[in-house]
């Protein structure tokens, strides 16, 4: 939330006579209420927002059709906190304050309803566009004596022209030479921190790749990490699935913006809080995600495929399937073993079924210690559940025999694979060390499940090992006993 600035607290330099017009979107919303309805009927009503696109050529009609069908909640949206200081500031100087905005008229009604510092709220009407020159118009007819005007956009450039003073509100430098120039008072210059590409990191989520370190794993059982083009070939499958992965995080955030900016801290995720544009991630989203597609199938066939098989199971898991009980951990190993696959896919190695069975299963468990951790912590409170999830306190024991129960037979089809597939393959000449590799899994998984059990474990399993010294330890073990092997 921001902090108000100093013109907040001291007001305005301006006749209280004069009422102080505030615009809506870029201004008071950090954000477009347009694109936030468009973006809204989107993920719950595809058909209906389709049919309203028929409409653009009058944008009047096209908001007044979007505000009807997406029915906006405004009441947790981001404003700019530092201008409602402002304006709050004002009206105990008794100066008027007015809402004028080319939203639909049921836009500002709930925005001023929501927000209670507006003695009136005025929008478009379904006919007229109240923006430019007809916004114009409609202030100096109904202000004939003048007014103030807080805008944030070259389009308001005539309004702060007409103006007795403007508020200016993140304008670009430009705007402010333009106002200045036309010789309108600034009262007020009202701008965020900027952060760069700060909110785009956040929002991509690139810590998240490192599961996708996974592609990798056929490069080394398959036993060509010593050729450059394989090297290369893994390395681009890798950069790709990574794009997918962000493209496909865009997506849930859009599609949970409502759900977000209600939660303690999903509230100041880069679209929730304003930081990020809505519509860039409505155009970055879908651009991601093909070019992952095209430039995969250029790779190859089968990996674009897995591709889209990725990409229409995450969309099923963060639309709904991820409030299913149990289904959910099922999901999520799919979807690790998935990588495992492409992985094979792009380098064209045979897909190994011991290295996928074991993959799946191993990860139904890592998913199940996660949920684990979660149900035993709502176990600790009187008809406990966890939000959105599906899960109650008492089931806890089904994640336990079921976790615990995966991770054994994980172990179990690793046994069998050294025994069946990789003793008579050949390729090591020293098969003992092998049998390091289940016997220091089994320590890991023991120490996962554990941590779970105790309400200790607070990441995902996979987030968990990259930063558990004990974990990277196991790991570079598991390492050295591999090449010991060859």
């Amino acid at each position: 939330m921001l902090e108000p600035t100093t013109e907040a607290h001291r007001g305005l330099a301006a006749d209280p006579a004069l009422p102080l017009v505030v615009d809506l979107d870029g201004t008071l919303l950090l954000g477009d209420s347009l694109v936030e309805c468009f973006a809204l009927l989107l993920f719950r009503k595809p058909l209906a927002a389709a049919g309203a696109l028929r409409r653009i050529g009058d944008r009047a009609a096209f908001k007044r059709r979007l505000a009807g069908d997406a029915l906006l909640d405004v009441a947790d949206m981001p404003w700019r906190e530092d201008l409602v200081a402002l304006i709050r500031t004002e009206r105990t100087r008794g100066r008027a304050v007015h809402l004028v905005t080319a939203a639909d008229q049921a836009i500002a009604d709930g925005v001023a309803a929501a927000l209670g510092v507006f003695d009136t709220a005025t929008g478009s009407d379904g006919v007229r566009n109240l923006k430019g020159d007809a916004k114009l118009a409609h202030l100096r007819g109904r202000f004939p004596d003048g007014f103030l005007y807080a805008g944030d956009s070259p389009a308001d450039l005539p309004l702060f022209a007409a103006a007795r003073g403007a508020v200016l509100c993140d304008v670009a430098r430009a705007v402010t030479t333009e106002v200045e120039r036309c010789g309108t008072p600034v009262l007020a210059t009202l701008a965020r921190p900027r952060h760069g590409a700060r909110p785009w990191l956040k929002a991509l989520r690139p810590h998240q790749w490192s599961k996708n370190i996974l592609l990798f794993v056929p490069l080394f059982v398959g036993h060509a990490f010593t050729d450059p083009v394989q090297i290369a070939t893994a390395a681009a499958g890798f950069l790709l699935l990574s794009l997918m992965v962000s493209g496909t995080y865009l997506v849930n955030d859009l599609a949970d913006l409502a759900a977000d900016r209600r939660h303690p801290t999903k509230r100041h995720r880069p679209f929730a809080s304003g930081a990020l544009p809505l519509a860039a991630g409505l155009a970055a989203a879908p651009l991601m995600i093909a070019v992952a597609i095209v430039a995969g199938a250029l790779l190859s066939p089968g990996f674009a495929a897995l591709l889209v098989a990725y990409l229409v199971l995450t969309l099923a898991y963060s639309f709904g399937l991820k409030r299913e009980p149990l289904l959910d951990a099922v999901l999520i190993g799919g979807l690790f073993t998935l990588r495992v696959a492409m992985g094979a896919a792009v380098l064209e190695i045979r897909q190994s079924p011991w290295l996928l069975s074991f993959s799946f299963a191993f990860f139904v468990s890592l998913a199940l210690a996660k949920r684990h951790a979660e149900v035993m912590r709502a176990a600790a409170t009187p008809g406990g559940k966890i939000a959105g999830r599906g899960y109650r306190g008492d089931d806890w024991p089904l994640t336990l025999v079921f976790g615990v129960g995966s991770g054994l037979v994980a172990l179990v089809i690793m046994l069998l694979y050294l025994a069946e597939d990789a003793a008579p393959s050949g390729f090591y000449q020293r098969q003992y060390w092998l049998y390091a590799v289940p016997v220091l899994m089994s320590l890991w998984l023991c120490r996962i499940w554990l941590l779970s059990h105790r309400r200790e474990l607070d990441d995902d399993p996979v987030v968990f090992a990259l930063k558990d010294r004990t974990s990277l330890l196991l790991g570079a073990v598991v390492g050295v006993a591999f090449f010991l092997a060859i």
